[in-house]
């Protein structure tokens, strides 16, 4: 993790920590304060405006640390709206339908502005724009519903900020296993805003979030989660791997809808069946303990996202355990109803305790008994072979994906570093998925890594040659051999590009001649070299290549040093 990173989470923890005592007593005189429902537990007058802070510690940092371009722009657009929106309802009370127009326009203006919509979805036998709205009204429900899952378990001190700190940190570490730096800093920069605010929210908290922060929290990390979250799979890991970080938030959600149905109660009414509401009264564990449980159960399932990089079998048989544990939980503390217990009862048939629901005695009932009884063990073994079987197609899935040659025109080096195997692997993905944003900026990663990398290069050999433009490739060799290759000697420590950065990527106005029709863009790249570079006498260097994007295929057409 770079410097860089880690002191963007320093910087906004700090600009939180100054500025949440500040925002709270100007909260109190205004008299934007917490009013007591059926769901809250506190006493006293709180502030309910700590996601003012939080936005504003998070917006400055932006400004200092991130480098913007047409998808940082939409996301910082899409969230002042959503911002907005749970301001005013922190202090007028909006009405539930106005809320959700809010959340859903701050969707659009990411999905439409900054192009930022689930990647690579597509149905058979459906034609590809069917597909395209498909994906976009898949982008929109996640989008809400992951914005409202967050404010719906902003109900402890502490439990909101503490499990979305635990999230975003998972995010970024996922995010720069694969080199998406971007990803994880946009990720740091908003878990030290809320790092900052955790300090006077923890137990007894002396300000609370309110609809403004979690709603803003909540969207930003349903967004981040679109950008790509790291894996190097399909669609379905795309949101799979949030989804299972999230699993705390969006299981609490997903019960309470089939709870308030259940007992035809409006979804917006509040109530204190919640898995923090059972934790501290159904078991009696209080506040504290109840958020630190949580806390822990998202770490875990935070870890099977994480694991799954490394080991899908072993994140696979943790996931299904902690489900199962997680719905004894749910049965057990009458979370939907007292009479759904379908596991507690299946599992009575067996152990026969007098404390877990038992089947009513009928003949009927009885008939089946007898029957699991002498099958029991037969049924068994089918279930766990069939749980393993699926792992086992999952792991074999993944192998037969990395075994099978993907058609690419990007050519891989023959004597290609660390770095630049991770980048082209990368490449693959994103071509895959049809992400090509990704695509046009892990090309120019590729490129300049191969090109200012000469520890593996042979004599007369042009790194990144073969991702120039065909038509100017002679020229660009004679530039390098002019420039950059003509310095080298066999007496010095060849230079190796081990990190990149990608600064920007956006639409450029430069055009070669004849070939003005076509798509052109410019991405700013900082590489850091192993060692200081001999040559360019520096251990980072910064420089902006210009791509064309021609028969469905990236290619450099200029490279301009940024260093001054």
């Amino acid at each position: 993790m770079s410097l860089e990173i880690c002191l963007s989470f320093v910087v906004t923890f700090v600009l939180s920590l100054i500025l949440v005592p500040i925002v709270g007593k100007v909260s109190k005189k205004l008299g934007i304060i917490a009013h007591t429902n059926k769901r809250t537990i506190h006493k006293g007058i709180i502030a309910r405006t700590g996601g003012y802070a939080i936005y504003m510690s998070f917006l400055i940092g932006t400004m200092i640390f991130l480098k913007t371009d047409t998808q940082i722009n939409a996301i910082l657009i899409g969230g002042f709206i959503i911002f907005l929106t749970g301001f005013y309802d922190d202090i007028h009370d909006l009405s539930p339908k106005l809320k959700m127009l809010g959340q859903v326009i701050a969707a659009l203006v990411v999905i439409i502005y900054g192009d930022i919509v689930l990647k690579g979805f597509t149905l058979p036998f459906l034609p590809e724009s069917v597909s395209y709205i498909l994906a976009i009204i898949i982008t929109i429900l996640w989008i809400v519903g992951i914005s409202n899952a967050i404010n719906l378990i902003d109900g402890l001190d502490g439990l909101c900020a503490g499990i979305s700190i635990i999230v975003l940190v998972t995010i970024s570490l996922t995010s720069l296993t694969y080199g998406r730096t971007d990803i994880s800093s946009l990720s740091l920069l908003l878990a030290g805003a809320i790092g900052g605010f955790l300090v006077y929210n923890f137990h007894p908290a002396s300000i609370f979030l309110g609809d403004c922060g979690a709603l803003f929290i909540g969207f930003m990390i349903a967004v981040i989660s679109l950008l790509g979250f790291g894996y190097k799979s399909s669609s379905f890991f795309t949101l799979g791997a949030p989804i299972v970080v999230l699993m705390v938030p969006i299981m609490d959600t997903f019960i309470a809808i089939i709870r308030r149905k259940v007992h035809h109660k409006s979804f917006s009414e509040a109530d204190r069946n919640h898995l923090h509401h059972k934790l501290m009264f159904s078991l009696e564990l209080g506040q504290t303990k109840s958020v630190l449980i949580l806390y822990a159960v998202t770490v875990l399932f935070s870890l099977c996202s994480y694991l799954y990089l490394f080991d899908k079998v072993a994140a696979t048989i943790l996931f299904i355990a902690l489900m199962v544990l997680f719905e004894l939980f749910v049965e057990a503390t009458n979370m939907i109803d007292r009479k759904y217990k379908p596991l507690l009862t299946i599992l009575n048939i067996f152990i026969k305790s007098e404390y877990l629901p038992s089947i009513k005695d009928t003949k009927p009932y009885q008939r089946i008994i007898q029957k699991a009884k002498k099958k029991y063990a037969v049924i068994l073994v089918l279930v766990i072979g069939i749980v393993f079987s699926m792992v086992f197609v999952l792991n074999n899935e993944e192998k037969v994906e990395t075994q099978t040659p993907v058609t690419t025109e990007y050519i891989e080096s023959q004597n290609e570093t660390s770095l630049m195997s991770d980048i082209y692997n990368q490449l693959v993905t994103a071509i895959n998925r049809g992400d090509k944003t990704a695509e046009r900026q892990l090309v120019a990663a590729y490129f300049v890594s191969d090109y200012y990398t000469l520890s593996n290069k042979e004599n007369g050999e042009i790194g990144g040659i073969d991702y120039f433009y065909a038509e100017k490739k002679d020229d660009f060799t004679a530039y390098a051999r002019n420039e950059y290759y003509k310095e080298i000697q066999t007496d010095i420590n060849l230079p190796e590009v081990i990190r990149y950065d990608i600064l920007s990527n956006v639409v450029s106005y430069k055009a070669l001649s004849g070939l003005e029709d076509y798509s052109y863009y410019d991405v700013k790249v900082q590489m850091t070299f192993k060692e200081i570079n001999p040559i360019l006498d520096t251990l980072q260097y910064t420089t902006t290549v210009t791509l064309i994007e021609k028969d469905q295929k990236f290619s450099v057409v200029a490279m301009e040093n940024d260093n001054g």
